[in-house]
């Protein structure tokens, strides 16, 4: 009897284990996409982050955090900063049928204009949809389902694949 419990618990140690190695975050590299402005028009570029996070979900959670934490010096020295405004937070990312479902607080819509708002909304949809497990975004704000962002009314009402070409805005 005795026998059969150790053997049990090796087992059950075992597995535990093997799951957590699994599963574990490791290092990953992800694109997140700031906004250039040439003196013409603006469109949104892409710099490379590693994160720590294993599948599509974590992922892409990962990199819209490192969206949302700005532009680093470096970067800012070469001409790239960020639409989005400060206080944007993201409440959760889950997936659905391939969709990427990313629910921002309130801030994510405030403040700027018709050009803001267009580059904070392709900021989140080039960032968010790099994987092809998830090529398409819906934006909730609050939780909740939304037709447009802002009052510059940028529709979110279905979800968006990224265009081949960043726009430029």
């Amino acid at each position: 009897m005795r026998v059969a419990v150790l053997v049990l618990a090796v087992v059950l140690a075992a597995t535990a284990l093997g799951l957590w190695w699994l599963t574990r975050p490791v290092p990953a590299t992800v694109m997140v996409y700031f906004v250039r402005d040439d003196g013409v028009a603006s469109t949104v570029v892409p710099v490379t982050r590693t994160v720590r996070a294993r599948g599509t979900g974590p992922l892409v959670a990962a990199a819209l955090r490192e969206l949302l934490a700005g532009p680093t010096d470096t970067e800012r020295s070469t001409g790239l900063t960020t639409a989005i405004p400060a206080g944007t937070s993201l409440r959760s990312v889950r997936l659905d049928r391939g969709v990427v479902m990313a629910d921002f607080n309130r801030p994510v819509e405030s403040g700027g204009g018709s050009a803001s708002m267009l580059g904070r909304f392709w900021q989140i949809v080039y960032t968010a949809t790099q994987l092809p497990s998830a090529p398409r975004l819906r934006i909730l704000i609050e939780g909740e389902r939304r037709e447009s962002m802002g009052g510059e009314g940028v529709m979110i009402d279905r979800p968006i694949a990224r265009p081949r070409t960043p726009p430029r805005f």
